[in-house]
């Protein structure tokens, strides 16, 4: 049977403290009892993005009660776009917050920590009304881009491999419901974009054209969605980061095996219809727990971040790649118990 950590023994083994020997015989500590001898609940405030992938895992842990198992009381904080949530962090509205891959240059600037990896995404595209089979197509032509976003970050790999640059085109900064909307109306040709907004245009604007897709660039990179908090919060407040990693575990393992069961749990916290959550589900790969903690102990994270911040580098995002160890708490995610 798998012994679970106490909490001072996860916060050494997070941050570094030699406490190997201390580990026999350690069991994770519940939260710690009120004068009438209850639990106390730490609120934590948890920003989403309105999507399978930025949803699914609160939906479960609400189903599974695994925020009360570990401690914990969410509220929750819907966001469009991982900047916007970041920017939060920094400003204590939110305490843990879901990012897409394109959002990571904000982590690898030191503006935030990683925390876990979710999902590895297939859901950017870049689009472009009907007509436009290419990039060379659209040249001159106004792109709808949400900055700093996984589409913006899609974008840069697109434009790089066709031997074009942003210069090329009238590229114009929208954030994504916008891109939505201009795009519907034909004030744009293209944009930059991902699923499940995709799939609203196609509503009205059936013949529109997929130029790029994530896995276009499969052999080059990964792209992560990811839960991040505050720089330094992991190590300022080692209970909360134990507790939230053991809710997002066990989580994380029920959507694996129950993807059915996830999907109509992550409707329903969204207020959608199944079967749209359904089509979102398609373009994510998953891992179990286990993989991710693998992932993380043999470096293959590491090198999923470190060949981001090449591309952020590059694009100018930021001035230079960083060891990932600097901004994702590798060491938390693999000694936090499931819980």
């Amino acid at each position: 049977m798998r012994a679970n950590l106490s909490r001072r023994s996860f916060a050494q083994l997070a941050f570094g403290a030699a406490a190997t020997a201390a580990l026999a015989g350690c069991s994770k500590a519940d939260p710690t009892p009120d004068a009438g001898g209850k639990r106390s609940v730490s609120e934590i405030k948890v920003g989403y993005i309105a999507d399978y992938n930025g949803a699914g895992l609160m939906a479960v842990a609400d189903q599974e009660k695994l925020w009360e198992k570990n401690g914990l009381k969410p509220a929750y904080i819907p966001f469009t776009n991982g900047p916007l949530s970041i920017q939060a962090l920094g400003t204590g509205n939110v305490d843990v917050a879901y990012i897409g891959s394109g959002a990571l240059w904000l982590p690898a600037s030191g503006k935030a920590e990683i925390w876990a990896v979710n999902s590895v995404s297939n859901a950017d595209r870049v689009i472009a009304q009907s007509g436009f089979n290419s990039l060379q197509d659209l040249k001159g032509r106004k792109v709808g881009v949400p900055a700093g976003t996984s589409g913006d970050q899609l974008l840069g790999l697109a434009l790089k491999k066709a031997g074009l640059s942003k210069s090329d085109f009238d590229i114009v900064s929208m954030d994504p419901s916008t891109v939505v909307s201009a795009f519907a109306a034909g004030q744009i040709d293209g944009a930059a974009i991902w699923y499940p907004l995709i799939d609203t245009l196609k509503q009205r604007k059936p013949d529109l054209k997929e130029l790029v897709k994530n896995e276009d660039f499969i052999d080059e990179f990964t792209f992560p969605s990811t839960f991040v908090a505050q720089s330094g919060r992991a190590a300022k407040d080692a209970d909360l980061a134990q507790s939230f990693l053991s809710v997002i575990k066990a989580a994380n393992d029920y959507r694996h095996e129950n993807q059915d069961k996830t999907i109509t749990a992550t409707a329903a916290f969204l207020k959608l219809k199944p079967e749209n959550v359904k089509a979102q589900a398609g373009v994510a790969k998953l891992f179990t727990s286990a993989e991710l903690e693998d992932l993380t102990k043999n470096g293959t994270v590491d090198k999923w971040f470190k060949a981001l911040e090449e591309q952020f580098k590059t694009d100018g995002k930021i001035p230079e790649v960083k060891d990932p160890k600097s901004f994702y708490t590798a060491d938390a995610y693999v000694a936090a118990p499931k819980g």
